[in-house]
């Protein structure tokens, strides 16, 4: 005769047992290959080519395209920190219109990192950057981190950082972007 106790226990082992077994049997995500690892991090590259492309070519509706709904983004002062996509629109209209022509180089170092099933990464890079203002150029190098992950099959950026290598090229820079908005550089102590 089975005792309710038994019962009850035999139960439990059994249901342990039927969950073990599904577990154990439940697909695995499977590890990408050397060539889709390739091919992933080539698509990266790709995303932040036509970012700086459409950046060049003061083309929001382009540089859309390689954004992620929500973006956050830290600029090249402790002061610029973008926490949403409108600010991040507000911000970059602001430096098309204050810059006449912005040109960027090839990037250089491009050290990439990637969760095991490529939907989320790290890329940082360094770029050459040209901005002219008038007839004044900032030949600026930037270190650019990027994060990005995989929305409907397409990487996309979701946030970043820049950062500009040379501190004389970006005062220069400052100084122009000052000479164009008329504010007169303070006096020497």
């Amino acid at each position: 005769m089975l005792i309710k106790g038994d019962y009850v226990m035999k139960s439990i082992v059994l249901l342990i047992s039927i969950l073990f077994l599904a577990v154990a049997c439940a697909p695995k995500e499977k590890e990408l290959t050397p060539d889709q690892i390739s091919k992933e991090k080539q698509a990266i590259v790709k995303v932040m080519k036509e970012y700086n492309e459409a950046s060049e070519a003061k083309s929001w509706s382009r540089l859309v395209e390689t954004l992620a709904s929500e973006v956050r983004f830290y600029g090249t002062d402790s002061a610029e920190v973008i926490n949403t996509f409108d600010d991040y629109k507000e911000k970059i209209l602001t430096q098309w219109n204050l810059f006449d022509n912005q040109k960027y180089g090839e990037m250089t170092n491009i050290h990439i990192e990637m969760d095991p099933n490529a939907s989320f990464a790290s890329i940082i890079y360094g770029i050459p950057f040209d901005v002219t203002i008038g007839q004044k150029v900032a030949h600026l190098f930037l270190r650019i981190q990027r994060t990005l992950k995989k929305e409907n099959d397409k990487w996309v950026i979701v946030s970043g950082i820049v950062g500009s290598t040379d501190p004389k090229q970006a005062l220069l820079l400052q100084q122009i972007l000052e000479e164009k908005a008329g504010i007169q550089p303070a006096p020497a102590k």
